[in-house]
């Protein structure tokens, strides 16, 4: 099972052991706001995430960040049924992040 994060200190925590945050929203989406260290370019809804899942590599751990947390839940699920072992999720998603954004 994946794990989810609820608070800016766990986020802190995982960006200093390595974990590599990525946005799964739309373009739209992230112009409203975006987690400064967020890679963008994964959008779930159209295909983008599905498109680039292979650049990513499985022996890195990733934090998946989406509106609500459904999109990136999926995400972490996906990942994992393609072997990936370190995957979390921001529970809640943007509208419950309290940390910075740009």
């Amino acid at each position: 099972m994946f794990k989810e994060i609820t608070s800016v200190e766990e986020y802190n925590q995982l960006l200093s052991d390595g974990v590599i945050p990525i946005d799964v929203r739309s373009a739209a989406e992230i112009a409203e706001g975006k987690i400064p260290e967020a890679a963008a370019g994964y959008d779930w809804n159209n295909g983008e995430f599905h498109d680039n899942f292979d650049q990513l590599d499985p022996e890195k751990s990733y934090l998946f960040i989406c509106r609500s947390g459904n999109r990136s839940m999926q995400a972490c699920l996906f990942l994992q049924s393609q072997g990936f072992d370190n995957v979390y999720n921001l529970k809640g998603g943007m509208m419950n992040w309290q940390g910075a954004s740009e």
